[in-house]
């Protein structure tokens, strides 16, 4: 069946005719990484890499994205896959996510509410209780003011790990750290935790937030290439001022001038560097042969003179 390939930001998106769902990127030099895809309602998840071939050069693999048609069959993509089940805190595995293929988003209330929201919902629906703070695994899960909803765990010494959370298609997804200071210490935390409701509020959580949204992602690209095409126009009329401009042009030169003086003079001072180097090495070298060549000039300068002698002593 015929594949349908589509553009996310630097991924080329394949999907086939049964509904199998693909990514494709660049990598390295003149490499590419692939991996599947899972779709869960308005949220479109990028597996890991693979496999890795060779492909093209980082524009020679835009160039061919470049007409395709934009991913927007997902309001969400969430780069990297750590979802797991709240009940277990096992992490789930491929057959389950090849299911989510069949579902059609949140179930029950909880899709209702997405739908009033929009797309991500922070409220938490207590469903008969009337407390505001949940256990999570080794999360605890508190609703603030302004249907904000917090996460803590225990992070250290006298330290807690604190963060927000967004609900989005039946999963609770933890916001980035930050460190606060607390006198609780781990054995303290955990029994506090111990005492609280389990959340049941979703089915599935994900440590990591890591959600984008497509099409901020797409006008991202697209202030990209006006950003690259406007610096391009800039730089060009630039250099046509600087050349009409004798005033700017000279200011120029000057500059270069004074560059290459000081690379020269730089230069210089390294091959005089060298040279005093070399001479160090080689000098007592050449004084030890002049000095063993004088030895021997010695030592045959007397028997010369000797045999000199004798011959005119004959003569006479």
């Amino acid at each position: 069946m015929q594949t349908k390939d589509y553009r996310l930001g630097d991924y080329k998106i394949m999907e086939s005719g049964t509904g199998e769902l693909g990514w494709e990127a660049h990598f390295g030099v003149g490499e590419i990484k692939e991996g599947r895809c899972f779709k869960k309602g308005s949220i479109l998840f990028i597996g890991p890499p693979e496999r890795r071939s060779d492909g093209f050069l980082k524009f020679e693999h835009m160039a061919r994205t470049k007409g395709f048609p934009d991913w927007l069959k997902t309001k969400y993509y969430c780069r990297g896959f750590e979802v797991y089940h709240c009940k277990t805190g096992r992490k789930v595995t491929k057959e389950e996510i090849q299911l989510w293929k069949h579902d059609s988003g949140i179930d029950g209330i909880d899709r209702r509410n997405s739908e009033r929201a929009g797309t991500a919902s922070n409220a938490i629906f207590t469903k008969g209780t009337s407390t505001d703070a949940f256990r999570l695994q080794r999360y605890e899960i508190t609703k603030k003011q302004k249907d904000q909803i917090v996460w803590k765990t225990h992070a250290g010494p006298h330290t807690l790990g604190v963060g927000t959370c967004i609900i989005l298609e039946d999963i609770i997804f933890m916001g980035s750290r930050q460190i606060e200071q607390n006198n609780l210490s781990k054995r303290q935390f955990l029994a506090n935790l111990e005492r609280l409701p389990q959340w049941h509020q979703t089915r599935y959580f994900s440590p990591k937030l890591s959600l984008h949204e497509c099409k901020t992602e797409i006008v991202m690209q697209v202030e990209r290439k006006r950003w690259s095409s406007r610096k391009r126009a800039t730089e060009n009329n630039t250099g046509r001022k600087r050349y009409k401009n004798g005033t700017s042009f000279g200011l120029k030169a000057e500059d270069l001038t004074e560059k290459g003086t000081a690379f020269l003079s730089h230069l210089a001072k390294k091959w005089l560097s060298y040279i005093a180097d070399w001479l160090a090495l080689t000098l007592p070298i050449f004084f030890a042969y002049l000095i063993r060549l004088s030895k021997k000039l010695k030592r045959k300068w007397p028997f010369k003179r000797g045999k000199n002698s004798s011959i005119h002593r004959g003569d006479d």
